[in-house]
């Protein structure tokens, strides 16, 4: 462990830390949008299973797009790159792979872990303690995407222009 925090760098911890600090404003949004979704989805007729996984997943989107330019500006210092249509492709190609992250652990702790053995809990709590599950390993897979892909020139985009012409 001592060799692993020798090579990690104070602009490599500010940089997690400003990530952080973005993540919690799209966990905020992603976390208090889910409620009325979930109802929503409901009183359209939605099973309660549907309903869950549905708000669930509009309720990333939703932070997602609130998420993006503080990330871009702020988190990884990307303000005027002049990369914006470039890293806005990145950054969904992440989002996307975070979000079905997101979707299976939620689900799945609910499913069989909540519903199981938090039965003496509100259908809410457990909802809820499965949805911020879901989140936080959202998280770990959006910081390391993004960290390594999206606010990085790496090739890629050039590439996919290139085959589209």
């Amino acid at each position: 462990m001592g060799n692993l925090t020798r090579h990690i760098t104070k602009k490599e911890i500010g940089g997690f830390i400003k990530f952080f600090m973005t993540g919690v404003l799209g966990a905020i949004v992603n976390f208090l949008s889910q409620i009325p979704l979930k109802t929503m989805f409901v009183n359209f007729g939605m099973n309660d299973n549907k309903a869950f996984a549905w708000s669930v997943f509009w309720a990333y989107m939703i932070a997602t797009a609130v998420s993006f330019i503080p990330a871009k500006i702020w988190a990884f210092s990307a303000k005027s790159t002049g990369n914006t249509r470039r890293e806005w492709l990145k950054f969904f190609i992440i989002a996307t792979l975070a979000l079905g992250v997101q979707e299976v652990v939620s689900i799945l702790v609910r499913n069989q872990i909540a519903n199981v053995y938090f039965t003496d809990y509100s259908e809410f709590i457990r909802d809820k303690g499965s949805h911020l599950a879901g989140m936080a390993c959202s998280f770990i897979a959006n910081f390391f995407g993004h960290r390594l892909f999206t606010f990085r020139s790496t090739g890629l985009y050039d590439k996919m222009k290139t085959q589209q012409n």
